[in-house]
């Protein structure tokens, strides 16, 4: 109870696996202790972070001996989409920011996606919400996908979205309605990684000692994705970096860990999982 959660959270700390400059768009409400705001500046820019006049938003998950996971909102769900930054409340100072991991209302995807291209940014990652991905939703996905770089849905979202079951199917016709490049997120048994040009790549998951909470691992898999994407260009590269984002997720409650001496223990990670790969 009472810990750092949610999507943009875990993400930034998997980018600030294996970048120092990360920054984070999303709100708060009148109630966010002043510590844990304290914890968060550390570590990442919050110039991007916006207060409202209301209860922060808070959530529970909850895990079932089958894997079922059953989120239960502790805030209203609409408040908390309804009230989510709005493009022109980004900040002068992330313009040209190389990288994005975006989630987002679809009614502003555009908005969001176009102000960003025009602010430089190179990579843009989206990981959709949970709920938008029915196949009845098919054609926003069709009309959006081509605009971002990346879409990163776990496994279960994209089997909903296409209909398919196996995953180079799935990914396969991700692309064909217009995805440019897809890392479809799988749990333990990895993830993997498909473009138009690109061959599918089954990358698997980093090993830990002891897996404490699995929550926000796939967010956290998608910040390392766009930072290794974002500097390599290289989308199996970008995978590799997204599942050792991903590990150290696993490893206690909570979004945030000690990020002094994590770049030496990645990178002997992204050993580990380079060789899996040969």
């Amino acid at each position: 109870m009472g810990m750092f959660g949610g999507g943009s959270t875990h993400a930034i700390a998997g980018m600030r696996v294996w970048a120092d400059q990360v920054g984070l768009v999303s709100w708060v409400g009148d109630n966010f202790p002043d510590d844990m705001k304290a914890l968060l500046q550390q570590e990442f820019d919050l110039r991007g972070v916006v207060r409202r006049h209301l209860a922060t938003p808070r959530a529970w998950q909850v895990f079932e001996w089958d894997n079922k996971r059953t989120e239960i909102f502790r805030t209203s769900m609409d408040e908390f989409v309804f009230n989510s930054p709005k493009p022109a409340e980004l900040p002068l100072e992330y313009n040209g920011a190389a990288g994005v991991h975006l989630q987002c209302e679809v009614h502003h995807f555009h908005e969001w996606v176009n102000l960003l291209r025009g602010h430089g940014t190179r990579v843009i990652v989206w990981e959709p919400w949970g709920e938008l991905c029915t196949q009845s939703n098919r054609a926003i996905f069709r009309e959006l996908m081509p605009l971002v770089d990346a879409i990163s849905p776990n496994l279960l979202e994209a089997k909903c979205l296409t209909g398919q079951e196996e995953p180079v199917a799935i990914a396969q016709a991700m692309l064909e309605d217009g995805a440019r490049l897809v890392a479809l997120r799988m749990g333990a048994e990895g993830s993997l990684v498909m473009g138009k040009d690109f061959q599918p790549v089954r990358i698997p998951a980093v090993q830990v000692e002891k897996i404490v909470d699995v929550t926000g691992a796939g967010n956290a898999y998608c910040g390392g994705f766009v930072v290794g994407l974002a500097e390599t260009g290289d989308p199996l590269q970008a995978g590799c970096w997204g599942a050792v984002s991903g590990s150290f997720a696993l490893e206690q409650f909570g979004a945030l860990y000690p990020f002094e001496g994590v770049r030496s223990k990645a990178l002997q990670r992204l050993d580990v999982i380079k060789g899996a790969l040969k």
